[in-house]
């Protein structure tokens, strides 16, 4: 039996770190610009590296890593979820394929997609269709670039594309997939100049898709890069997001690097948060991109991690889920992330 949960957003209180800063609401450091305000937890099992996509007004959440979860399959989870701010949580029908954490999602129209993952020991190329009005599943043409982990997905003017992730070592093709045909092809443009790379993360504004962050050879990647498919050569690179410019504007970009980040779009700009670079972090980034540049916002307040999600409904943004690394503990916790508002310790 499905059930719907609603969990109204509550007000929370936390002992600020900030307490000794000396700046004023009329001039906020980045420390106090954007607020967090503890949200509804998602109902179901806490977890690490979910799939997310958006239809609408409505999140979709679902498997990932719990570390109390047993049998054969390294604590993988099926299990799917909507989110609307209206109604809050609802159990939906369980993804058909294996249980699975870091498979990749979008959504076009009104069907969310989600395919590739690995189940601690198996890599999947499946790949699945959810009907959000009918809501059910059905099986779709597998992936072609064969079965990998820690991909992105986005979709861009009617079409989805997966790439990136990691098989035997990390990857840097992409394919794009045409809803109507279900047939997927290669999309040019990525080898040779873009960085292989696994645990990055992709966002869309203004039919334009952008990739950046992850890591390869236990390294972290600093290339970041904007993807147009109306162009012939697609893929064009932007800023590095640490300090490689002669110039002085990324001075500061001490810790935007990172992988197992999550990111998502409000009000005009990208942000970046949650992740770890040899150690978890807290540190949000805000991407403008009018002037190409990054900036700092409030920190994530809540328990450092990695793998989490994040998402865009109504205008407020979400952030929650995650872990600590591997399936040693697990969240269940969301956060609404309002850019605009001054950081208050006591909302």
């Amino acid at each position: 039996m499905h059930r719907s949960i609603y969990l109204p957003v509550i007000g929370f209180l936390v002992l600020s770190v900030f307490s000794n800063s000396s700046c004023s609401k009329a001039s906020p450091s980045y420390l106090q610009t954007g607020d967090w305000i503890q949200a509804s937890a998602i109902y179901g099992y806490p977890r690490s590296n979910a799939s997310c996509f958006v239809v609408g007004n409505v999140a979709y959440v679902g498997l990932g890593i719990n570390e109390s979860v047993g049998g054969s399959f390294y604590n993988r989870l099926n299990d799917f979820w909507s989110f609307s701010s209206d109604t809050g949580w609802t159990q939906l029908q369980d993804f058909p394929g294996a249980r699975r954490s870091s498979a990749a999602a979008f959504s076009v129209g009104n069907y969310g997609y989600v395919g590739t993952g690995w189940d601690g020991i198996h890599q999947f190329n499946d790949f699945y269709q959810y009907d959000v009005v009918n809501k059910v599943w059905s099986k779709k043409a597998d992936y072609p670039g064969g079965a990998r982990y820690d991909a992105v997905g986005f979709a861009v003017k009617g079409k989805g594309y997966i790439g990136t992730g990691y098989s035997i070592y990390a990857l840097a093709d992409f394919y794009q997939y045409e809803p109507d045909l279900d047939r997927w092809a290669r999309t040019p443009g990525t080898d040779l100049n873009f960085s292989k790379r696994r645990g990055a993360v992709a966002f869309v504004y203004n039919d334009k898709a952008y990739i950046v962050t992850g890591s390869n050879n236990q390294t972290m990647v600093r290339d970041f890069w904007e993807f147009d498919p109306t162009q012939t050569a697609p893929w064009k690179p932007l800023s590095n997001i640490t300090n490689t410019d002669p110039a002085t504007f990324d001075d500061g970009y001490t810790n935007i690097e990172r992988e197992y980040a999550t990111a998502f779009i409000n009000n005009g700009k990208a942000y970046l948060v949650t992740g770890q670079n040899g150690s978890l972090l807290s540190a949000t980034w805000a991407y403008d991109f009018v002037t190409g540049y990054w900036s700092q916002r409030t920190p994530y307040p809540r328990a450092q991690r990695q793998g989490a999600v994040s998402f865009t409904i109504n205008g407020k943004s979400y952030v929650g889920l995650g872990g600590t690394g591997g399936s040693t503990t697990t969240f269940d916790n969301m956060d609404i992330f309002s850019p605009d508002k001054i950081f208050n310790p006591n909302d």
